[in-house]
């Protein structure tokens, strides 16, 4: 076992700077065939567009989210519009590129002294989202696993679920109409674990920056504080998935009043409000590694 490790450690730099060189090569050819397209090809941009403006969603959401309407809601919101200049296109295959590279980095390698999870788990986090550092963490959850949102309840299954009195869900979590969360497709999750470990665990956004997060022990008042070895909580946020908690309060407040119409939410704002309940919007983490102790 430890020379398997050992090994690991040694080959895991050339190997992240052959992806990194390789990636880097495809984006230069591509880039350049691209600024070198013959002007003939100019009344075709519009068609192009259209298609391939989509492709490049879905290859930076392949990371974000495994769920099918993601793909559709992207595609129908495609204009038929002209293309982008050039040098906007450059930054877009860029940008694609950079985040395909910290994709494949990120699931494929860890840095030394982590080990990867398997499934990728997920933080409900509160904080400032241009901080570095805060307090608070003691009020963070966990979806240990893995991504809640398949194994929620779908919004037309609400009322039934309801009207036959269920305690728990088909996959065997607790049901609590009084205090319930909701994902962006306006699907009713699980609750997530709360008082995380204090620990060092590596989390991205599925975009261009994996940080380690570290959360420190409690105080003598119980307070967990957390902190991140680069970037702001907004960087390791992943913006396509929100998520909040709704507690009744003494209204009626129930699943039942969501309105189908807020869903699904756009990848970044705030979750909408039900009808008799109090909302606390989380931001959603990927983590990736945790720190092999």
């Amino acid at each position: 076992m430890r020379r398997s490790c050992c090994w690991e450690r040694r080959t895991t730099p050339c190997l992240v700077a052959l992806v990194v060189s390789f990636i880097t090569i495809c984006n230069s050819c591509v880039v350049s065939c691209w600024s070198t397209l013959p002007s003939v090809l100019e009344p075709r941009r519009r068609t192009a567009s259209s298609t391939s403006q989509p492709q490049y969603r879905r290859i930076i959401q392949q990371y974000n989210s495994n769920d099918d309407n993601d793909n559709e809601s992207n595609a129908s919101s495609t204009k038929d519009k002209e293309g982008p200049a050039i040098p906007v296109r450059r930054l877009l295959l860029s940008y694609t590129l950079a985040a395909g590279t910290e994709y494949v980095l990120s699931q494929n390698f860890v840095r030394p002294g982590f080990k990867r999870l398997h499934p990728m788990q997920f933080f409900a986090a509160l904080g400032d989202p241009q901080s570095q550092s805060g307090t608070g963490a003691e009020n963070w959850g966990i979806w240990e696993s893995g991504d809640p949102g398949p194994r929620g309840i779908p919004f037309d299954q609400f009322g039934d679920t309801i009207s036959n009195g269920r305690k728990v869900s088909p996959v065997g979590w607790e049901i609590d109409p009084k205090s319930f969360w909701l994902e962006e497709h306006g699907i009713w999750m699980e609750a997530p674990r709360y008082n995380l470990q204090p620990g060092r665990y590596l989390v991205t956004g599925g975009r261009l920056r994996t940080s380690v997060l570290t959360i420190h022990p409690a105080d003598e008042n119980g307070v967990k504080n957390w902190s991140l070895d680069g970037g702001v909580l907004y960087d390791v946020t992943h913006l396509p998935c929100r998520s909040a908690l709704y507690v009744d309060e003494g209204n009626g407040g129930s699943p039942l009043n969501a309105r189908r119409e807020d869903f699904p939410v756009t990848p970044g704002a705030e979750m909408p409000q039900v009808e008799g309940c109090k909302k606390q919007d989380y931001a959603v983490l990927f983590v990736t590694g945790v720190e092999d102790v």
